[in-house]
C-alpha cells in the first residue's frame, strides 16, 4: 500500500489511536484476561491456559466463514459478532493473547492500525487498547500467519538523496502494515534543502519499496521509495543549478520567514515549506533572471528584459525542464501551470503592467492551502501562506 495523501486521509479517519507494543499488550491482555476469567460459555468450554503473544506477528483470515466475537463469553452468539470475513478480508491482524480451552485455541486480535498525524496528541500507550482496532476473539484455526515484509537489508554505504516532491509522501515510524501500530514521524516541508541519507531498504509483501532516511545528525524514519519524491544524489542549491551565475554577477536569495508559513502542517500539502526567490540582476544589459520556489518546491525561472518577461521555464520536481512559455500574450497577462489530473498542485502566474510597482505574482494552489509570492520591480519580495480554515492542521514541531 502506497501512503499517498489520499491514503493518509483515509487512515486518519480511522479515529482513536491504537497503543504501542508494550502498552497495548498490557492493556489488551488486561481486557482479554478479564473476559477470559469471566467466561461461562459452553460453546467455548473451560479455559485451560492463557498466554501473551506478539502483536507484530501478522495474521490474515484463512477461513471464509470466520467470525470475530467481542468476548469469549459472547462467542457464538449473534449479538457478540464484531466482524466476519467479508469486512475483515485482506486486513492484517496481530494477536495479543492466546487462550486454550476444551474446544480449541482462540486469539484475541487487533487489526493493524496506522495513526497518521495523530500520534503526538494521542500517543501510543495512552490507552489500554484501541477500540476501533479491537476485533475481539476468533478461533486460531481461522487465521493464518503471514509475512508483512518480503525482504529487508542494510546498505554497505549510505545512499544520498534530496527532496523532490515534498507533499506526496510522509515519513513513518514503520511502513503501514509492517507493524501493528505505525504513525507519521516527519514531513518534508523543512527538509527540502537538507542532504538525506538512506541506510536501509525494505520490500513489503505487496512489492512496495521503502527506504529508511537519516540526516547527518538524526534518524527520520521510513518513506516510500519514489524517484519523484526522492532525488538520488548530493543536494545542489537550486539557484546555482538553474540560474548559473555569470562572471561578476551576484545572486540574492529571499526566503519566506518560518513564522509567515504558519508553522502548521496538513495532510495534503507542504504548507510549512518556506517559499524562496533567487534574483540575479545585470544592470548593464537591463536583464533580470529570477527563480521562484513555491510551497510545493517546484522551481520556475523567469527572464526579464527592461521589466518585461521574455521567457518562463517551469521545472519538474526532479529539476528537469517541463514547460517553456514564450507566448507574448501570456507573458504580458497571466497563465497557469498544471499537470491536470496527475498532480493536485498547480501554479498561477500573473504579470503586472509596467506602471505597477509589482512585477509578477506567483501563486501555488494545493489541495488545502495556497502559497503566494510577489516580486516588485525594485527587488523587494513578499510571501504569504494561507491554509483553509476548515482544514485539520498539526504543529510543525511534532514533525520536524
Amino acid at each position: 500500500m502506497k501512503l499517498t495523501k489520499i491514503g493518509v486521509v483515509f487512515l486518519l479517519s480511522l479515529g482513536t489511536i491504537v497503543v504501542g507494543c508494550t502498552s497495548q499488550k498490557e492493556g489488551a491482555i488486561k481486557a482479554s484476561s478479564s473476559a477470559a476469567s469471566s467466561n461461562s460459555n459452553k460453546k467455548v468450554g473451560k479455559i485451560e491456559s492463557s498466554t501473551m503473544m506478539d502483536p507484530d506477528v501478522a495474521y490474515k483470515v484463512a477461513n471464509k466463514k470466520a467470525k470475530f466475537y467481542r468476548s469469549l463469553k459472547e462467542y457464538g452468539t449473534e449479538d457478540g459478532v464484531v466482524s466476519d470475513n467479508e469486512t475483515a478480508q485482506g486486513a492484517f491482524f496481530g494477536s495479543v493473547r492466546k487462550v486454550k480451552t476444551a474446544t480449541g485455541v482462540y486469539y484475541h486480535v487487533f487489526r493493524y492500525y496506522a495513526n497518521g498525524f495523530n500520534n503526538k496528541s494521542n500517543p501510543e500507550g495512552s490507552a489500554g487498547y484501541n477500540e476501533d482496532a479491537d476485533y475481539g476473539y476468533v478461533k486460531a484455526v481461522n487465521m493464518k500467519r503471514v509475512k508483512t515484509i518480503k525482504s529487508e537489508w542494510t546498505y554497505k554505504s549510505k545512499q544520498l538523496y534530496y527532496v523532490g516532491n515534498p507533499y506526496a509522501y510522509h515519513i513513518w515510524s514503520n511502513p503501514v502494515n509492517t507493524k501493528h501500530y505505525v504513525y507519521v514521524t516527519h514531513v518534508f516541508d523543512r527538509l527540502t534543502t537538507t542532504q538525506l541519507y538512506a541506510t536501509r531498504e525494505m520490500i513489503k509483501s505487496n512489492g512496495d519499496h521503502y527506504v529508511y532516511l537519516k540526516t547527518a545528525k538524526r534518524s527520520l524514519g521510513w518513506v516510500y521509495k519514489s524517484p519523484k519524491a526522492l532525488i538520488a544524489g548530493r543536494y545542489k542549491g537550486l539557484g546555482h543549478q538553474l540560474l548559473k551565475i555569470r562572471g561578476k554577477e551576484k545572486m540574492v536569495l529571499k526566503v519566506q520567514s518560518k513564522r509567515s508559513t504558519g508553522n502548521r502542517v496538513d495532510v495534503n500539502d507542504s504548507s510549512a515549506l518556506p517559499q524562496k526567490v533567487y534574483l540575479i540582476k545585470n544592470g548593464r544589459q537591463h536583464r533580470l533572471r529570477v527563480l521562484t520556489v513555491g510551497m510545493d518546491n517546484r522551481p520556475i525561472r523567469f527572464d526579464f528584459y527592461r521589466g518585461v518577461a521574455t521567457r518562463v521555464k517551469a521545472y519538474e520536481y526532479w529539476r528537469k525542464p517541463w514547460k517553456t512559455i514564450s507566448s507574448q500574450k501570456k507573458l504580458r497577462s497571466h497563465f497557469t501551470i498544471t499537470h491536470e489530473f496527475s498532480e493536485p498542485t498547480y501554479t498561477n502566474v500573473h504579470f503586472f503592467s509596467k506602471k505597477s510597482k509589482k512585477l509578477v505574482r506567483v501563486k501555488t494552489y494545493g489541495t488545502d492551502s495556497q502559497g503566494t509570492t510577489w516580486i516588485y520591480r525594485n527587488g523587494q519580495v513578499k510571501f504569504k501562506t494561507h491554509i483553509d480554515h476548515d482544514v485539520s492542521t498539526y504543529p510543525l514541531s511534532d514533525f520536524r
